[in-house]
């Protein structure tokens, strides 16, 4: 897929893996559209999108939590910028506490964002891809997903369901010739660590295997191009993730030890 300009949607943009994935965008010739709650800094990166190569990048103040405020979205982007071909869904939100304390409000903030909201988004947008017969969807899961740990239960059953309903999606859409890639990475160096676990004891635990952002978007970008099913990142997970489905209740009791389990 030749992604010059065409017209690319990233939502969770005003930094990390959203940031990186607006820059590494209008480098491969895309217009993008970013969205995201913080105002100044979605438009701050909007303007550093525009610095890099020309295109196009619009900044639009949107929470995502809000259903109201998707269907405003939809309106203003058929109004101000027209079809969408690659729709991004990146915003997400994780918390790592044990499933008896998790506190019922943000293991609702997480399915909301992480999952409704995805859902919706991605239904409106999907149903005017269909109706021009093409498109790309990518939905930024987790390795949580398919590796769980302990303290990263509610987070790990969001971004499972955001798996199983990737892959039915692919199904569903072929039809309409639009391709869905599904992107479960591991920790990366972002602010999503400190949220998770303001102690960032699990920021230092992992530091040794989480990934560059800008490495990660450009990965996804190629993904796109290339039109692949799926990218698992870093390797040494996607093999424990394999390996946890051959031999379950041992990787259970390895997971669980101190040896694994450092948050």
């Amino acid at each position: 897929m030749d992604l010059a300009n065409k017209t690319v949607l990233i939502t969770g943009a005003s930094s990390g893996l959203g940031a990186a994935l607006a820059y590494a965008a209008v480098a491969a010739g895309a217009n993008v559209v970013l969205c995201a709650r913080r105002g100044e800094r979605l438009r701050q990166v909007a303007a550093q999108a525009r610095a890099i190569s020309g295109q196009q990048a619009y900044a639009i103040r949107v929470d995502l939590t809000k259903p109201t405020q998707i269907d405003q979205l939809i309106k203003v982007l058929k109004q101000k910028v027209g079809a969408i071909d690659v729709l991004i869904n990146n915003a997400g939100v994780g918390y790592f506490e044990s499933a008896l304390d998790l506190p019922q409000a943000k293991l609702k903030q997480m399915f909301t964002l992480d999952v409704l909201s995805l859902m919706q988004l991605t239904q409106q947008i999907g149903l005017s891809m269909a109706g021009l017969h093409q498109g790309t969807i990518v939905n930024i899961a987790s390795q949580a997903g398919k590796l769980v740990t302990p303290k990263a239960s509610g987070y790990a059953a969001a971004k499972a369901a955001v798996i199983a309903y990737s892959n039915g999606l692919r199904m569903e859409l072929r039809p309409f010739n639009i391709h869905v890639l599904t992107v479960n990475p591991g920790p990366i160096k972002t602010e999503f660590a400190h949220i998770a676990d303001p102690t960032d004891q699990y920021a230092a635990a992992v530091s040794r295997i989480a990934l560059e952002p800008e490495v990660l978007a450009t990965r996804i970008i190629r993904g796109i191009q290339r039109q692949q099913r799926e990218i698992n990142a870093p390797r040494l997970m996607e093999v424990a993730a394999r390996l946890r489905g051959i031999f379950p209740a041992l990787a259970d009791h390895l997971i669980a030890s101190p040896l694994f389990d450092r948050k």
